[in-house]
């Protein structure tokens, strides 16, 4: 497999042919322990894979697609598609009441506006 800095992908791209990367459904980038994204439907993904680590950032707390803006394609292109992301370990820095369900319920709230906030929907907080 070739060097990603540390990105999983699924399917491994590298694997497929090139009129398999031309349709490839829900692909799927991340990193273990921190989270991944899923792109829905079918993307086109001929040459793509050495521009990933540069394209996808996964690290803790966020996944950011195309940091470098005036590369980001035209919507439903590439990689700037509709998509789901899953992070792990997001905790407030004070873990001391965490325990009480107010507490909790206050932090998934505020989770469900920052991510409303940078234009997405919220779909769940597990904590």
């Amino acid at each position: 497999p070739p060097d990603l800095h540390g990105l999983f992908v699924e399917p491994k791209l590298w694997l497929l042919c090139e009129d398999e990367l031309s349709c490839v459904s829900d692909l799927q980038l991340g990193r273990v322990g921190i989270g991944h994204v899923t792109f829905h439907g079918v993307t086109d993904c001929r040459g793509l894979l050495e521009e990933l680590p540069r394209i996808v950032v996964v690290q803790k707390g966020e996944v950011i697609v195309y940091p470098d803006q005036r590369c980001k394609p035209e919507r439903g292109l590439g990689l700037n598609k509709a998509a789901s992301i899953v992070l792990y370990g997001c905790m407030p820095k004070s873990m001391d009441r965490f325990s009480e369900p107010v507490v909790r319920r206050k932090y998934r709230q505020r989770v469900a506006e920052m991510t409303e906030a940078k234009g997405a929907v919220f779909e769940d907080y597990n904590c």
